[in-house]
């Protein structure tokens, strides 16, 4: 009966196992948000000073989007407002840039309803703007079932007018 009475509790409580666990979880996400920060700084970097670029060259006001764009060559694109308010996108190549307004050409809805209206049955991926063979198009992605196979394509059309420049077909998998 004596030692019962001297025994010590145990030093791992399930309170203390739960605040070290707590702990410890802090610890892994803060650690995986500094490694992701760390990461994407060099490229958060070069895209502010992308959109700085293209304020001066074609007079943004305001910058809404901007994204990496490779095909035929690296270039960016940058999308925004000008200073009539009106929506532009910017195409900046190393030595050069091309600037539109979107009412230039047709808008992403109206080229996807396009694309739909010529191919029903495609699951479109994503549609974005970009360069191929100098010029400013619609790059539209996606994948069609034909005879059983799952096939995938990219489809260029002319930002302009929205002509169809080239399709490619990726091989089935």
């Amino acid at each position: 009966m004596r030692a019962k009475q001297f025994k010590r509790s145990p030093f791992m409580t399930v309170g203390r196992s739960i605040f070290l666990g707590v702990i410890v979880i802090i610890v892994l996400l803060v650690s995986v948000n500094v490694y992701y920060r760390y990461v994407q700084s060099p490229v958060w970097t070069e895209q502010k000073t992308v959109e700085a670029d293209a304020k001066q060259r074609s007079g943004l006001k305001k910058v809404t989007d901007s994204y990496a764009y490779t095909w035929d060559e690296p270039v960016w694109v940058v999308e925004g407002k000008d200073e009539s308010d009106a929506d532009t996108y910017v195409w900046l190549k190393k030595d050069s840039s091309i600037t539109l307004h979107a009412s230039d050409g047709l808008t992403k809805k109206a080229i996807e309803a396009q694309f739909l209206q010529e191919k029903p049955d495609a699951d479109i991926a994503h549609t974005r703007i970009g360069i191929f063979g100098g010029e400013p198009v619609w790059e539209i992605f996606y994948s069609r079932n034909q005879a059983g196979k799952v096939y995938h394509f990219y489809d260029f059309y002319r930002f302009r007018d929205g002509s169809l420049i080239v399709m490619y077909k990726l091989p089935s998998q």
